[in-house]
């Protein structure tokens, strides 16, 4: 990827991804590194994004072939990948996790903004999402979670359809722009990559978020107000602004601002915070006051709750084919050719490093032997030589090969040098 390339991408997958970029691409205007992925023709031509690829119509998982190639060249040279869309259908469940695949196979950063389906939208939808969701988590250093049935109170079917819609598309715009933020913040007070995953990556976890901005000589309270009463942050049940605090972990605050964001300002955020999540809460602050002069400030507030341990990462070992075969729904994906040169050189074949032992002897079998006749046989038992015809690589079967000077250590030592193995007699 050539240096004047950006350094970092926000990806928008399927319509609700689309959507939400180009509601950012029109808040923020010549705005770069934004990156549609679609695989309906009608609504990326109608994207007001420049940089879009087209997934073919189908099998989503052949789809994804298809853009392979392109998608690992775009962002190979990024620093991060923050991907947004919605969860439930074909498409999204299966090219979010891949994509967060294919971007972590870099050595990227990557992250997942997502929106979960309502509960009209039915079960099979629900069900899917949630496996897509525990790939996502496996992959990506962190994963925002928008629970739309959170949005509107649990009852859905009392709001319009279109405004419930609305209402999680420009939540999840939210949630990708602090995340974004958060990522890159460089100011003077920021939130690590650590504290993100600390509390974006547990899986199983109920993301916590909201969202409010203001101007004029009130801007903070007010800002504090509307991101404390978002449907996110409002405890199950009661009314009270910012409830769902009580008792989490770790908060995270980002403001972000003019330069005259005072820390005062900042203070009274944190005690707020602090007073309604309890003493025993960390409140990890950034601040970008870089904006315009008449920019309003915005403040985000980003936590957790429940969830087991932090989501086990996949290992260097662990191969982008069999990640990807993991995908629910999706077949397994050969490795794409642009990644095999960069990674390793092309593995030799596994039947030119195997040599097949033909003269092994069957064993024995003794099976339906009377009792007598195995108490006969206890005091002198002998053993022909295993029969190792055909092999098979085990858990290693789905993996890419270990290839080593024409070799594939995956397979045992005696099976690659054609050793017959016969075990002693016993006397």
């Amino acid at each position: 990827m050539s240096g004047s390339a950006p350094r970092r991408f926000l990806v928008g997958v399927g319509n609700a991804g689309l959507t939400v970029l180009d509601l950012l691409a029109l808040n923020n205007p010549g705005m770069k590194g934004l990156l549609c992925v679609n695989n309906d023709p009608e609504s990326l031509s109608a994207s007001v994004v420049t940089d879009r690829l087209a997934v073919p119509e189908g099998d989503p998982s052949e789809g994804f072939l298809a853009i392979d190639g392109p998608f690992g060249d775009m962002v190979s040279g990024a620093s991060s990948v923050v991907l947004c869309g919605g969860l439930g259908g074909e498409s999204g469940s299966f090219l979010l996790p891949a994509l967060a695949i294919l971007a972590k196979s870099w050595g990227i950063t990557v992250a997942a903004c997502v929106g979960m389906p309502f509960s009209f939208e039915g079960k099979q939808k629900r069900e899917l999402a949630a496996s897509a969701l525990e790939k996502l988590r496996t992959v990506c250093d962190a994963v925002a979670v928008i629970e739309n049935d959170r949005l509107t109170g649990g009852s859905p079917s009392t709001a319009a359809v279109g405004e419930a819609f609305s209402l999680s598309d420009r939540t999840i715009l939210a949630a990708l722009q602090a995340l974004q933020g958060m990522i890159t913040n460089s100011g003077p007070v920021k939130i690590t990559r650590s504290d993100i995953k600390s509390v974006l990556g547990v899986p199983g976890a109920v993301t916590l978020f909201g969202s409010g901005t203001a101007k004029g000589p009130n801007r903070l309270h007010e800002a504090l107000e509307h991101a404390l009463k978002s449907p996110l942050l409002t405890a199950p049940g009661k009314n009270t602004p910012g409830g769902a605090l009580a008792g989490v972990s770790t908060v995270l605050l980002l403001l972000r601002g003019p330069a005259d964001l005072s820390f005062a300002e900042v203070q009274v955020a944190v005690t707020e915070i602090e007073r309604i999540a309890g003493e025993g809460c960390q409140i990890k602050t950034g601040v970008h006051a870089d904006l315009s002069p008449d920019a309003p400030i915005t403040l985000s507030i980003t936590a957790s709750s429940g969830g087991g341990q932090t989501a086990e990462k996949p290992t260097a070992e662990k191969s982008k084919t069999t990640l990807l075969s993991e995908i629910p729904e999706a077949k397994p994906l050969e490795p794409a050719a642009h990644v095999a040169t960069r990674a390793k050189p092309e593995p030799a074949p596994v039947a030119d490093s195997i040599k097949p032992v033909s003269s092994a002897k069957p064993i024995k079998s003794t099976a339906g032997a009377s009792t007598k006749g195995a108490k006969q046989s206890a005091g002198k038992q002998t053993q022909g030589t295993l029969d190792l015809d055909s092999y098979q690589r085990g858990r290693f079967d789905k993996s890419e090969p270990t290839i080593v000077a024409g070799e594939d250590l995956d397979v045992p030592t005696f099976l690659r040098k054609g050793i017959k193995l016969t075990p002693p007699h016993r006397n």
